[in-house]
């Protein structure tokens, strides 16, 4: 998740007001299938906290980050007070109401209208510029796109059971508006299909979700990333 400070969320769609999610599986199991897989992908270790997901990301940007599914208002309170320094994230999922805004506008917001998306993951061909690192009984997997020797676009996938999460897909900036992203998602497809996945589940960010749109991917629920205020310790 990008660590630019963005204004507080803002809900532009009535249906994640109306808390509509168009999937069979249901919000929260999701995201515990998220939480899995992002943490197998940054090898990180993560453990229950009450209704929240605790991951020790160990990043230059935070320390720790918590990620909730449509918290009651008493966790969403306790979550809050916990997150205390700006190294401690809290990521909440789904749609929030006025008292949920209110209670989180005693933290600093780190993203806004991000989006939890899915997509169905099917065989496909690797494309002829896509190199997958590392052997098929990896659960994550690795890909690059390289242009004259040099690094140009690369993503890892972390496959879980029958979902796959996607992460840190990226396009460095000399190469962009190539359609390097796409073949990037083509060979995580390629990968995450040959070891048994059969769903796509990622985090995206506004510009992320441009991409992530043309290639087929839908918009499941709402999220936004707040930080604590005090300096860490």
């Amino acid at each position: 998740m990008p660590a630019a400070l963005s204004p507080p969320l803002v809900t532009a769609d009535p249906a994640y007001a109306r808390g509509v999610i168009e999937t069979t599986d249901g919000l929260i199991p999701l995201v515990d299938r998220w939480v899995e897989g992002w943490a197998l992908s940054r090898g990180a270790a993560r453990h229950r906290d009450g209704d929240a997901w605790q991951v020790d990301v160990a990043a230059a940007t935070r320390a720790v980050e918590r990620i909730v599914a449509q918290p009651t208002p008493a966790e969403l309170t306790r979550l809050v007070d916990e997150t205390t320094t700006s190294d401690v994230w809290l990521s909440v999922v789904g749609p929030l109401d006025g008292v949920a805004r209110e209670t989180l506008a005693r933290l600093d917001a780190v993203t806004h209208a991000e989006r939890m998306m899915t997509a169905p993951v099917s065989a496909t061909l690797l494309p002829a510029d896509v190199i997958l690192d590392g052997d098929g009984d990896d659960q994550v997997v690795h890909v690059r796109v390289e242009v004259d020797g040099v690094v140009a676009a690369r993503g890892q996938a972390a496959v879980v059971g029958e979902h796959v999460v996607f992460d840190r897909i990226a396009t460095e900036p000399d190469f962009r508006r190539r359609g390097l992203g796409s073949r990037v998602m083509a060979g995580l497809e390629h990968g995450a299909a040959a070891r048994g996945a059969t769903t796509g589940l990622l985090f995206a960010s506004v510009d992320g979700r441009r991409l992530y749109e043309s290639l087929g991917w839908r918009e499941v629920a709402e999220l936004g990333t707040w930080r604590g205020r005090g300096l860490p310790g």
